[in-house]
């Protein structure tokens, strides 16, 4: 993550935090995210004589990356339908197929060679509390069966819900995970690689000469900002592209047995949720409370979402639970509701990927292949830049 203050550095701390040699590098990521550790992943993967530095100002994983739900998942028919609306089916479709790859990608190349990571098979559900809602939300655009979402009727629900919704379209081969676990294992793994990681270093500019960070300049022939909901902290051109928004969460423990092992969605309360084990739930969401107070990049919570999620729980699920934790992290959203991933006018060749509008986990493995080829020259355009590719000057 970058930060652009208060990481300038005076003459007076200088003398004594500059003790850090310079280094030199042949590609410098700028992040230590999910899509920025899938970057170095691929690029060690596919260059393995390029030497790769990657950076963060706090710990790798622990900004919005380690504080989501744990969906891996390809997205929920919402998602879909709302692609299709902006970019028609066709090229929805190219979307989903693109989701698919980076999920098949990381369960291939990470999550079989990692024992560590907690991992579940399990599906994805969009819930409907009432047949209006359902009816109300459809769209002529989305086939859903083209998209590979089966429609559950209310007796096929599990029986804990049953009393609670209509239906739901239902996708399968998604998994439930620990992202912390994930984060952990890529960084394990890049390390082994001899990636060289730095944590709690922030950059805060790219000049000619190397890029500055508040302890030493990083000499370095390719730049990669991987940077999602912090993009406009770093410089102004980016922020109307990418807009930050705080997503907050709860997790909860409850007495009840609830039969409820997939992910789920409820488009019209903004709401997703899954249990972690038999008796804790996570849920998260609940943003349109208060859409001008969630953008933002400060980590924290706010009463008026935690009181909306607990609502949630407690009047929709009908559960009761004892709060064990609240958490909030840092999305970057794009009109769009794709990523960018292309290259950005800067002093020395620099590409940006961020922008995963919620969706970084499900898309972000594939994302730093597509980044690693635009690094090594093998392709001149990501995937996404079909969709909007921006023209930015640093």
């Amino acid at each position: 993550m970058v930060s652009s203050v208060p990481m300038t550095t005076s003459h007076w701390i200088k003398q004594h935090t500059f003790s850090s040699p310079d280094i030199s590098t042949d590609v410098l990521i700028v992040g230590g995210g999910f899509a920025g550790l899938s970057t170095a992943y691929w690029i060690s993967e596919t260059r393995p004589d390029l030497k790769i530095t990657l950076v963060d100002r706090g710990a790798c994983g622990f900004g919005a990356s380690g504080r989501n739900a744990g969906f891996l998942t390809k997205g929920s028919a919402s998602f879909y339908q709302s692609l299709c609306v902006k970019w028609g089916a066709e090229r929805a479709l190219e979307i989903l197929r693109f989701a698919e790859e980076s999920i098949s990608l990381l369960q291939q190349n990470i999550l079989k060679a990692s024992p560590e990571i907690k991992v579940e098979r399990t599906t994805c559900q969009t819930l409907f509390q009432t047949d209006a809602a359902h009816g109300a939300w459809k769209d002529e655009r989305f086939d859903p069966e083209k998209f590979g979402f089966g429609w559950k009727k209310q007796d096929h629900l599990p029986p804990s819900l049953r009393s609670k919704f209509f239906g739901a379209l239902e996708g399968a081969n998604e998994y439930k995970i620990n992202p912390v676990q994930l984060m952990g294992s890529l960084k394990k793994l890049l390390q082994a690689r001899k990636v060289q990681v730095l944590e709690n270093v922030s950059v805060y500019e790219i000049t000619p000469e190397g890029i500055n960070t508040e302890i030493n300049r990083i000499r370095a022939k390719q730049v990669v900002l991987a940077l999602n909901g912090y993009f406009s902290e770093y410089h102004s051109a980016f922020e109307k592209l990418i807009l930050p928004y705080r997503a907050q969460m709860v997790a909860v423990e409850t007495d009840e047995e609830l039969d409820c092992p997939a992910l789920y969605y409820d488009p019209p309360e903004r709401v997703y949720w899954r249990k972690t084990s038999s008796k804790v739930f996570l849920v998260g969401g609940k943003r349109l409370l208060d859409v001008r107070g969630e953008h933002s990049n400060f980590d924290k919570i706010t009463p008026v979402i935690q009181q909306g999620l607990e609502a949630y729980l407690r009047d929709k699920l009908r559960l009761k639970y004892k709060v064990i934790n609240r958490w909030s992290g840092i999305m970057g959203f794009t009109d769009h509701e794709l990523p960018y991933i292309c290259e950005v006018a800067a002093p020395v060749p620099t590409f940006m990927l961020g922008g995963f509008s919620g969706h970084g986990i499900g898309l972000g493995f594939k994302s730093g292949l597509e980044v690693a080829e635009l690094v090594a020259g093998k392709k001149p355009k990501s995937f996404f830049s079909q969709f909007r590719e921006p023209e930015i000057r640093l």
